[in-house]
């Protein structure tokens, strides 16, 4: 896959679970998505919170975290690309991995504590989001 069809359909892939986790939660949030010089950036900003995501041009995906009370991820890599690879396998976990936060984020109101987060092609979600999803529905949700 080129760099350019691999940037456009993983930016599709994602604005498509942004928009569903949005559905889900119910919430309006304060959603940027901007392309500057072949870097596409989602940013979501809710109460001190930002979730923001970039895929460039190149073939990198990365991520970055920032809570309301100053604490951040710094910039994370999730996938650098590879013409060895499976795209298509790849831009849909990229996908459901960050929709998954994206709607953890809007369910808990709030990243803090979590900004420690480390999502990556080749992690497990599952594993990574655990302590947080644990957190939000022991703190979050109503009983």
């Amino acid at each position: 896959m080129e760099k350019v069809d691999f940037q456009k359909k993983a930016v599709v892939a994602l604005l498509g679970k942004i928009a569903e986790a949005c559905g889900k939660a119910g919430v309006n949030p304060n959603i940027t998505v901007s392309t500057r010089r072949s870097v596409t950036c989602f940013q979501l900003r809710r109460r001190g919170n930002c979730i923001q995501v970039s895929v460039k041009q190149s073939g990198e995906m990365n991520y970055f975290l920032s809570d309301m009370r100053g604490k951040c991820s710094g910039r994370k890599i999730y996938y650098q690309l590879c013409p060895e690879d499976s795209h298509e396998q790849i831009i849909e976990k990229f996908a459901a991995d960050f929709g998954r936060l994206y709607q953890d984020f809007l369910t808990a109101d709030s990243l803090c504590g979590f900004t420690g987060i480390c999502l990556s092609h080749d992690t497990d979600a599952e594993m990574e989001l655990k302590v947080y999803e644990d957190y939000i529905r022991t703190e979050c949700l109503l009983p």
